[in-house]
């Protein structure tokens, strides 16, 4: 090996790839999706839901474990959230709040936010494909738990869009 320079750890050093134009990864390929608005791969959280009020009603857990909401998803609830028609379950005063966050590489800054139920299906016509989290949250006693998640997008793959310009630029 000593006389053998070409070859770290089995790397070859220098040169030019291997792998032929068609070998290499190219953007992800296109979805065949027929409604973009149509969730997909949905995830129902009930069953998670069930088991930590039971957990929290049998002595399990503390309720300061099940009831500790973030101050900023209060904050969202409070003013971006969505009134559901259930009770919580914990403290069986208050009204639900559903709060509807969206996560997808191709929403690029975009990803992150609060959105209302409205308008998910204009960015399901925008975007290619994101990810949506529906949480529920008690502004009495602070439970907050994940209902459901799933996808949406009409299955193009997009570069996300550019970085919004800011007020001090």
């Amino acid at each position: 090996m000593a006389g053998n320079r070409s070859s770290i750890r089995g790397t070859r050093v220098g040169g030019r790839s291997e792998a032929t134009p068609d070998e290499r990864p190219q953007d992800a390929p296109r979805q065949v999706v027929t409604d973009p608005t149509r969730p997909r791969d949905v995830i129902d959280y009930a069953l998670q839901r069930r088991a930590a009020l039971e957990d929290l009603f049998s002595g399990g857990g503390l309720r300061s474990d099940a009831c500790d909401a973030d101050p900023y998803l209060l904050r969202a609830a409070k003013w971006h959230g969505e009134p559901s028609e259930r009770r919580c379950p914990v403290c069986r005063r208050g009204d639900l709040t559903h709060v509807t966050y969206t996560f997808g590489a191709q929403l690029g800054p975009y990803s992150g936010r609060v959105r209302a139920t409205g308008e998910l299906p204009r960015l399901a016509t925008e975007f290619g494909e994101f990810r949506v989290y529906v949480v529920e949250v008690c502004h009495q006693c602070t439970w907050n738990h994940l209902v459901t998640s799933y996808i949406l997008g009409d299955g193009i793959p997009r570069h996300a869009p550019r970085r919004p310009r800011d007020l001090l630029d």
